[in-house]
């Protein structure tokens, strides 16, 4: 199957994820950490690409990238390349350190925009021992709050606006989430939106190999759906792809299954759901983040 074509274009909003290599890691120590933000640095000075949000894990990183001018494409395979080879130079070894080429999904409203800003820094919550947001040196959430300097690269103004400048309000709203969705009457905009999501997070959370990720992505979207209700099933075969009544009825009862059964698929329901914008699910005793990856890398 051939590639989808990226969307690439002039004053372009991106949010920007890879992973390493069969779950390496792509940081191994601080001075990598710090040479990524010197790549970023270098695509801002060279492409004219703003950094608004980013969060470096052990494993794998998010960004929120603006291109005014385009180029992503040409900026990330630069980045790519000079960030692995910085790493291989450093260890004496050669070869991929990331999965592949990178994730990108386009942010073409506000509501996502935030919702993506959100996301990315609680990744943070990923890590053991960090209880808090604001903790974690490795993403740009101290900055947005004035914590630490903020590099040129960085810019924190846009996202913020959408708080009327309140970094209080801000805060607030990256520390608690978008809690359970509220019961309103469902759209197939909601659903298509977490179906969308669910593409980056299962390769985040690494829950789909190569050309499985789609399917498992649907799995997902139906999982929420499921969990919330309100959703005609006509509507939902049609967005998900779900060829027959009977394929349905197979599918939510592998879903159900699954999602009381495993909990980074579970996890990955909120985490999706959460990043669409749409508002978790949050099953009891759930937590998306600390059971979500937790639970994936566990079993990797």
């Amino acid at each position: 199957m051939a590639r989808p074509l990226r969307i690439d274009i002039e004053d372009g909003w991106h949010h920007v994820m890879n992973r390493g290599t069969d779950h390496g890691a792509v940081f191994l120590d601080n001075s990598d950490r710090i040479e990524f933000g010197t790549r970023l640095a270098d695509i801002h000075d060279r492409f004219g690409i703003e950094t608004h949000a980013y969060c470096l894990m052990d494993t794998h990183y998010h960004l929120l990238l603006h291109c005014p001018d385009g180029g992503l494409s040409s900026a990330m395979q630069r980045f790519g390349s000079l960030y692995t080879r910085h790493v291989n130079d450093r260890l004496g070894r050669d070869g991929s350190l990331f999965r592949g080429r990178f994730h990108s999904k386009p942010i073409l409203d506000d509501r996502y925009l935030l919702a993506a800003t959100r996301y990315i820094h609680r990744n943070a919550l990923d890590v053991r021992g960090v209880d808090s947001v604001e903790q974690y040196r490795w993403s740009s959430h101290r900055a947005y709050l004035g914590l630490r300097r903020r590099p040129a690269w960085l810019r924190t103004d846009k996202v913020l606006a959408g708080f009327g400048g309140d970094v209080g309000a801000f805060d607030e709203f990256v520390s608690a989430g978008l809690g359970p969705v509220a019961t309103r009457e469902r759209s197939r905009s909601d659903l298509a939106a977490v179906l969308d999501a669910a593409n980056l997070v299962v390769i985040e959370l690494g829950l789909g190999d190569r050309g499985r990720v789609a399917v498992v992505a649907r799995s997902v979207a139906l999982g929420w759906a499921d969990a919330v209700g309100g959703f005609d099933q006509g509507a939902t075969m049609e967005v998900l792809e779900i060829p027959s009544p009977g394929a349905m009825r197979t599918a939510l009862s592998r879903v159900r299954r699954r999602t009381l059964e495993d909990p980074s698929f579970a996890g990955a329901v909120d985490r999706s759901a959460d990043l669409a914008g749409v508002g978790a699910v949050l099953r009891r005793g759930s937590d998306p983040w600390r059971n979500g990856y937790r639970a994936a890398r566990a079993a990797s």
